[in-house]
């Protein structure tokens, strides 16, 4: 496998693991938006719950399609003998 070859897998690799922050960054925005809506409209708690809820499933598949999407663009290892 040549370098450059290498270099991308590696970086496919580090964006499939890096999916893990993409599950944060929607449950603290969910979480953000709930507690910014609860304030505005006088209540405690039920945009919060909501969006959070929301969020899970929506986390969970974008964190699979990237994975999924990163996994798929890896070339497998050629067979070259030395």
């Amino acid at each position: 496998m040549n370098r450059a070859t290498r270099i991308r897998n590696l970086a496919y690799a580090a964006i499939a693991a890096l999916t893990g922050l993409i599950c944060l960054v929607i449950v603290f925005t969910a979480l953000f938006a709930g507690l910014w809506l609860d304030a505005r409209f006088g209540v405690r708690g039920p945009f919060t719950i909501a969006l959070l809820l929301l969020s899970v499933p929506l986390s969970v598949f974008s964190m699979l399609r990237v994975a999924l999407w990163a996994v798929g663009k890896i070339q497998p290892q050629s067979e070259e003998r030395h």
